[in-house]
């Protein structure tokens, strides 16, 4: 039997400062960005601190519905930790929100002063989440990972609220996109190559065959986008490598850059990553290429389930209770005319406006 507490009520809580804990996790960031743009709209007075690492911060630093952030640098070791802490302990707060589970989210909650914190239910706890919360919301089964983000939203009385993102680029990052999209003759589809579990990755030879075929025979401009790591360089040269025509390369480390190679982009193929819910965010049709995750918990959320390749759910596994279990060697049962013909169908269901 669960603590009372996680069974109780929708409630409104007054607040004029409130604190979210999001730290880390591309994707999940998106996730947050959505949770942020709805709490806004449940408390448009009121000043909203996001505590993140400075990777996710890149992403979101120009969002208008956010009034301040607080940077924490794990890669600083001890001293990203008091300073941290430091800028904690000027600060106090109505309420935080910690739609994140983990050691580390939780070690911050715990230091951070408000009256009211909200974390998950009982269930879905571990590693001290259930103690950094003094308020839970109502145990859900197991749903789309945004969902749970929303979840936060409904318990605070939040009704009616935007699905929306709208990440916001300044005046020189779009002049950067025209440039960079004016060196392309063609409608760019990018793909996403690499992930960080190796599990989650489709092989080379499947990209290289899609890539030829969109460049051959859908006049599209392939593109290799993501990070700068030296694996990503070194599975874009073999890709390269394997392909009759070659694709661009174009692996950035501002992770802006990639953010904008996405916008620009006609389409997106990518693994279960975080460029992957960019897109999606961005509106930017996007073949999902699942087998390892299961898509119903992390997959596109409300768009582009056309596009979805989904080798993870066996035939009658359409409404089994969702899990976070994964699956390995499923995402390589995925094949190149697979993919090819979720690219023709993205062409044709989400044509240039």
């Amino acid at each position: 039997m669960l603590p009372v507490n996680s069974r109780q009520k929708k409630i409104k809580i007054e607040a004029k400062k409130i604190c979210l804990i999001r730290t880390s996790a591309l994707g999940d960031t998106v996730h947050a960005l959505g949770l942020v743009n709805g709490l806004r709209k449940g408390y448009p007075d009121a000043h909203l601190t996001w505590i993140l690492q400075p990777l996710p911060y890149e992403m979101v630093k120009f969002q208008k519905n956010i009034d301040r952030f607080i940077i924490y640098d794990r890669n600083q070791g001890v001293a990203g930790w008091l300073n941290l802490m430091k800028q904690l302990r000027k600060e106090s707060f109505d309420l935080l929100l910690i739609p994140h589970v983990s050691a580390k989210a939780s070690a911050i909650a715990l230091c951070v002063r408000a009256r009211i914190k909200i974390g998950f239910d009982f269930k879905r706890s571990r590693e001290f989440h259930w103690l950094a919360a003094n308020r839970h919301i109502p145990h859900h089964p197991m749903g789309h990972v945004q969902d749970q983000f929303f979840e936060f939203l409904d318990f605070l009385g939040i009704t009616d609220y935007p699905v929306e993102w709208n990440f916001e680029f300044n005046r020189e990052e779009l002049a950067w996109r025209e440039s960079f999209f004016q060196n392309i003759k063609r409608p760019a589809v990018s793909f996403v190559i690499s992930s960080s579990n190796a599990e989650k990755d489709w092989h080379p030879e499947g990209y290289a065959a899609v890539m030829d075929h969109a460049d051959h025979a859908l006049g599209l401009q392939p593109m290799i986008i993501g990070g700068p790591s030296a694996a990503e360089h070194i599975a874009a040269q073999k890709i390269s490598e394997l392909c009759r025509s070659k694709p661009i390369i174009a692996l950035e480390k501002p992770i802006r850059h990639t953010m904008l190679q996405i916008s620009g982009s006609r389409l997106v193929v990518s693994p279960d990553t975080g460029p992957l819910h960019m897109a999606v965010a961005f509106n930017v049709p996007t073949i999902g290429l699942y087998g390892y995750t299961n898509p119903r918990r992390c997959g596109p959320y409300r768009k582009y389930r056309d596009l979805l390749i989904d080798r993870f759910n066996d035939p009658g596994e359409e409404n089994a209770p969702i899990t976070r279990e994964n699956r390995s060697g499923r995402v390589q049962m995925i094949t190149p005319e697979m993919v090819i013909s979720k690219i023709e169908l993205g062409l044709k269901n989400y044509p240039v406006v």
